[in-house]
């Protein structure tokens, strides 16, 4: 059952650089004494009234990150109902523009890891249904983003 209370809130997988040949991603770890605080996650937060999805998503990576994507696609969703709160989390992929460099401006710590690193990650419970989208992507040949997927 769905509350009066429930947030939509954009995250996205965020797609900035490369190591050893294998794309990195964006995550940052929640400042402490908020909800979920010290806990890593993707980079997003909430739809505000009037926006889209994926305007609310291009508004949250700059005011957290200090970047513009090139390309977003939406990938999946997640409804969790925390003990205070219940959430839908609307999954999408994106790649930093070239030359964007992403800082925790929200965040107390902001890494780049692969998908198998950012997989092995312990996130909030409601990002387990991601992690296991996630997966199935990575074992049917991965995620790809093409620069026209906005």
């Amino acid at each position: 059952m769905v509350g009066a209370g429930m947030r939509i809130i954009v995250v996205g997988l965020v797609e900035c650089g490369e190591r050893g040949g294998a794309p990195t991603y964006v995550v940052t770890r929640r400042p402490e004494g908020v909800h979920l605080g010290g806990s890593w996650e993707l980079p997003g937060g909430g739809v505000e009234a009037g926006e889209s999805p994926a305007e609310a998503l291009q508004r949250e990576l700059l005011e957290e990150l200090g970047i513009a994507v090139e390309s977003l696609k939406a990938l999946t969703f997640s409804y969790h109902r925390y003990p205070k709160r219940e959430v839908l989390l609307l999954f999408y992929a994106a790649r930093a523009r070239p030359g964007e460099t992403p800082r925790p401006l929200a965040a107390d710590a902001l890494e780049l890891k692969t998908l198998d690193e950012l997989l092995a990650l312990a996130m909030p419970p409601a990002n387990e249904p991601f992690k296991s989208h996630l997966r199935m992507l990575v074992a049917s040949g991965g995620l790809v983003l093409e620069r026209n997927d906005f």
